[in-house]
């Protein structure tokens, strides 16, 4: 949580200096992310495409969906 002296500070900060602030908060942000996410990792994404039982189930989902809005 900020505190309220850290808060009080960077309002008071002119311009550029948020923008500063800003660039660096930005910067320690990205550097975490690429910790999450090792460069160089692969990460497997499934998708429906050709994979007909998946878009049966859907179709499926949908229809019942429907139906019982009809109904």
């Amino acid at each position: 949580m900020l505190s309220n002296e850290l808060l009080s500070a960077l309002h008071k900060l002119d311009h550029a200096d948020k923008l500063r602030a800003m660039q660096f908060l930005v910067g320690e942000l990205a550097r975490e992310e690429d910790a999450l996410l090792p460069p160089g990792t692969l990460y497997e994404v499934w998708s429906p495409y050709d994979a007909p039982a998946a878009a049966d189930a859907l179709l499926k989902m949908l229809e019942e969906n429907e139906q019982r809005r009809a109904s």
